[in-house]
């Protein structure tokens, strides 16, 4: 029996509002507790695992979730496939792992760095377990919410017992390893006893060419906001590094919540193609889009007019100076946002990933000369690393756009004017922040007051204009509440 979509969706965007809270409320504790340069340290050190971590996970998640939705309802070839990828994993964990203890002993083994790298090596380890893509695949989302709250929830409590100062830095990054650790052994226990190893037909090499394109397609950010990220701490200090982190992860937290939406659907939309449904699946592209940029354009504008008070807030003084940085990711985020939809749901989905890939791989090298460019003339900074991979991200939203309406002929028209009204409707809380910024004082009142008095108004303007997407949403709700009575 297929599983409700909208009950997927429930379950999916319940935990990423979930995800949502969790930095909301820990995240302030966690930059004041460990200051700037701390953070700076972590995430420096992060950057350069994740550059190893890439080819230890080597797209082996977003394939897996393609391919096994498309075939799910076979259990013999699930069992195959799931064996084969994982096998393969094993593999590419173990030699990324060795390569990763080299460069970390000859390049860093004298440098503060070192330990937090030795602690991240533990991850190449627990990756080996991590098959979350196969539960998303037979879209065990209740399953993989309830779980995730509750290993966060460890964590949390951790967090708050151990992590006390700015020494602590070590004690945070173990945290993060052990979190993962317990997040992917308990999703591996549960996957086993529905679907077991089958060895009889294992293959590895036709995976080889797709799974190559799947990692670039899907870590395309190791030339975007990965780089940033280790040219800040190379060329900059580790200040700027928790400035653009701290951002960064502010306009994340925002886009988990949003992306939700488009994450669910890509099995559903998977399957659809497979069973050769392009009517329906085109359908439900131009659906998801619609309700996408209903919330992408307020969240994005919104946070633009806030960012000055959001990064205190977040977290602290300290970072009052990370505002013109945030205000910058706000309207990256509206590219990202357009991105996840073209790749994500039209050319990964059509299994258009070798296009992708090439889409991805020239604007990546396009930030890195724009970065480096501003390095030579020593004026690289926080600010301009947000500017350079937003300018590069547009230029491969409008490469995508290009192909899928020219190449792929798909009648998506995502400037419409039902989709760009959204974008209108927020410009106008321009004016209305500016009348509250004269009548109000304080961080935390005007913060929650432009925040209350922006939301108000959007819906208002929804109402009287009679959004579909707003009474949809409100008839669903009602629906619901007759069904529990």
């Amino acid at each position: 029996m297929e599983k409700s979509l909208i009950k997927n969706a429930i379950y999916k965007i319940s935990l990423n509002f979930f995800n949502l809270i969790l930095p909301i409320l820990i995240g302030p504790y966690l930059y004041r507790v460990l200051g700037s340069e701390s953070i700076g340290k972590v995430k420096y050190g992060e950057s350069i695992f994740n550059y190893f971590f890439i080819f230890a996970t080597f797209g082996i998640y977003q394939y897996g979730l393609r391919e096994i939705s498309r075939i799910k309802k076979d259990k013999k070839k699930v069992a195959q496939l799931f064996t084969s990828l994982f096998i393969f994993s094993l593999f590419t964990n173990a030699i990324s792992l060795v390569v990763y203890l080299l460069v970390s002993y000859f390049g860093f083994g004298d440098q503060y760095l070192f330990p937090i790298l030795l602690i991240f090596s533990v991850n190449f380890i627990m990756n080996i377990f991590y098959v979350e893509w196969l539960n998303e695949a037979f879209e065990n989302y209740d399953f993989i919410t309830i779980k995730t709250i509750a290993v966060k929830i460890v964590y949390v409590v951790l967090l708050l017992t151990l992590v006390n100062n700015t020494d602590d830095y070590l004690i945070f990054t173990i945290l993060l390893v052990v979190t993962t650790a317990l997040n992917n052994i308990i999703s591996f226990i549960y996957i086993k006893r529905k679907v077991k190893f089958d060895f009889s037909h294992l293959v590895f090499l036709p995976h080889l060419r797709p799974l190559v394109l799947v990692v670039i397609f899907m870590n395309g950010n190791i030339l975007y906001s990965q780089l940033d990220i280790f040219m800040l701490g190379k060329f900059v200090n580790e200040v700027a590094v928790s400035f653009y982190v701290m951002s960064k992860q502010i306009t994340t937290i925002i886009s988990a919540l949003l992306l939700s939406v488009v994450q669910v659907t890509i099995p559903r939309l998977s399957y659809l193609l497979g069973a050769a449904d392009e009517h329906s699946y085109l359908k439900l592209v131009q659906k998801i889009t619609k309700i996408y940029f209903a919330v992408l354009f307020p969240a994005s504008i919104g946070l633009f007019l806030i960012s000055d008070l959001g990064v205190v807030v977040y977290g602290g003084n300290e970072f009052a100076k990370a505002g013109s940085v945030l205000a910058l990711f706000s309207i990256y985020m509206i590219f990202l946002g357009i991105d996840n939809i073209l790749s994500n749901q039209v050319m990964y989905v059509k299994q258009k990933e070798n296009i992708l890939v090439r889409f991805i791989v020239v604007c990546g090298v396009m930030n890195l000369i724009l970065n480096s460019v501003f390095v030579y003339v020593g004026h690289f900074s926080a600010e301009i690393a947000v500017a350079t991979t937003a300018f590069s991200t547009l230029i491969l939203v409008c490469m995508e756009y290009y192909y899928v309406i020219k190449k792929l002929k798909m009648p998506i028209n995502i400037l419409s004017a039902s989709n760009l009204k959204y974008l209108f409707f927020s410009l106008l809380f321009i004016p209305l922040v500016y009348l509250i910024r004269h009548f109000f004082t304080g961080t935390y009142i005007l913060f929650i007051v432009i925040t209350v008095s922006c939301i108000v108004l959007y819906v208002f303007l929804l109402w009287i204009t009679k959004d579909d997407i707003l009474f949809m949403l409100i008839d669903k709700a009602k629906q619901k509440v007759l069904f529990k009575r």
